[in-house]
């Protein structure tokens, strides 16, 4: 039961080689670069002789992937918010990867309970749904590493530390601009974060469990009491588990 799940993110393509709910290996593309995602996971489709499920955000990128995979022969299928039945009451402009992720999380850590996600990446997210698989809605701001790129693409003065977010392991006042725009945008997150959680509880009925995800999951999560779970490889196991319940076949015959 072999499948490769792959996720057309913003900023890269993560695909995973999934046997049985397990990863068994995990590799990563340039969303820009789509056709060099596309031959690595074609030849990891053929060693591993699996079918391969994706999902996208970025449909030029997915288009060439799905293309690549089909003209050579490969079992592949573009999983979408439409075709899949894990989760109802969506709307069309829900993105795929917040459906896998708050897929998995019911299915993997729900345990009779709803789930609230999450995801921190280019966007840093919300969803939640009851354990009945019912969507009960999201937020959405700008990702922790974008804020930063933000407040020096539209200041005059003020630096790109997009490279070095993942250093921050502080909170304190700054004494130095770096220190104040590293902290500063790591703390307005975590608040964030800690307020959508706040809210959800207080509107939405039913008992949760409360995952993170994303590139930043590991930066975010200390900070946050909040989190019951890190699974930063959460989309990839939903995909896989949409996949198996649109009856895709697991391995070739």
């Amino acid at each position: 039961m072999t499948r490769i799940a792959v996720d057309v993110g913003n900023s890269r393509i993560s695909s995973a080689v999934i046997d049985g709910g397990k990863i068994l290996d995990i590799f990563h593309n340039d969303t820009l670069l789509p056709k060099d995602a596309a031959d690595a996971i074609l030849s990891s489709a053929r060693a591993h002789k699996a079918n391969v499920a994706i999902a996208s955000v970025v449909p030029e990128a997915s288009d060439i992937i799905l293309k690549r995979l089909l003209e050579a022969g490969e079992d592949a299928i573009q999983i979408s918010t439409q075709s899949q039945t894990l989760i109802s009451g969506t709307y069309k402009t829900l993105g795929i990867d917040r459906v896998a992720s708050i897929s998995a999380a019911i299915n993997i850590f729900g345990k009779g309970r709803g789930a609230f996600v999450i995801d921190c990446g280019t966007a840093t997210t919300f969803t939640a749904a009851s354990a009945a698989g019912e969507f009960q809605g999201g937020w959405i701001t700008l990702g922790l590493g974008r804020t930063l790129r933000a407040l020096n693409e539209h200041t005059d003065q003020l630096p790109d530390l997009t490279g070095k977010v993942r250093s921050v392991n502080q909170l304190s006042p700054g004494h130095r601009t770096d220190d104040a725009i590293l902290s500063g945008t790591l703390l307005a997150h975590i608040g964030i974060i800690k307020q959508w959680i706040t809210t959800a509880k207080a509107v939405l009925p039913g008992e949760h469990t409360t995952v993170i995800t994303g590139g930043y999951a590991n930066q975010i999560a200390p900070f946050l009491t909040e989190i019951e779970h890190l699974a930063p490889t959460l989309t990839l196991l939903g995909i896989d588990l949409i996949a198996q319940a649109e009856g895709v076949r697991a391995d070739r015959d």
